[in-house]
């Protein structure tokens, strides 16, 4: 069984490591401690095996991106929908779209805060299909798993 990768891209704090938890089904903790580097999650969806590459969204780490983003089946920016975060991804996703073979799409997260930008102005402004989404709300865990099915095989 060939085994897909997807890559989670975006800055620190964004809530990457929270989305990965909440597809495993995993506590999502409060207090985050920052990846470092890079983790690695396997998962199954929609009957295919998968590897969740977890990338750390600080600075001193991005060196290292181009390198994992090779061979990504999809590649997933995520961005904490607030217009300061939006500018900032959408520096990454230019930067690093040229080392993208793969799909891309992004997601809106933290839609659960008062002041979040909804999921199609941040579509807008990255110019990526994007879905809303609240990491912390264990009941998206169907629809997070659905969204990357979805766009593993279309």
């Amino acid at each position: 069984m060939e085994n897909q990768k997807i890559c989670i891209i975006g800055e620190g704090g964004v809530g990457k490591s929270s989305l990965i938890s909440l597809l495993q089904g995993k506590q999502i903790e409060k207090d985050r401690t920052p990846t470092i580097g890079l983790e690695i999650e396997d998962s199954i969806l929609n009957g295919k095996k998968c590897s969740i590459w977890d990338l750390a969204g600080q600075e001193r780490f991005r060196f290292m991106w181009k390198d994992f983003l090779r061979q990504s089946g999809l590649t997933v920016i995520v961005c904490d929908s607030t217009q300061k975060n939006l500018d900032k991804t959408k520096e990454i996703l230019k930067r690093f779209t040229k080392y993208l073979d793969s799909k891309i799409i992004a997601i809106a997260n933290k839609q659960d805060l008062k002041n979040a930008l909804s999921p199609d102005i941040v579509e807008k402004k990255l110019g990526v299909k994007t879905y809303g989404m609240s990491a912390i709300r264990t009941d998206l865990k169907d629809r997070m798993c659905e969204i990357l099915e979805y766009e593993l095989v279309d």
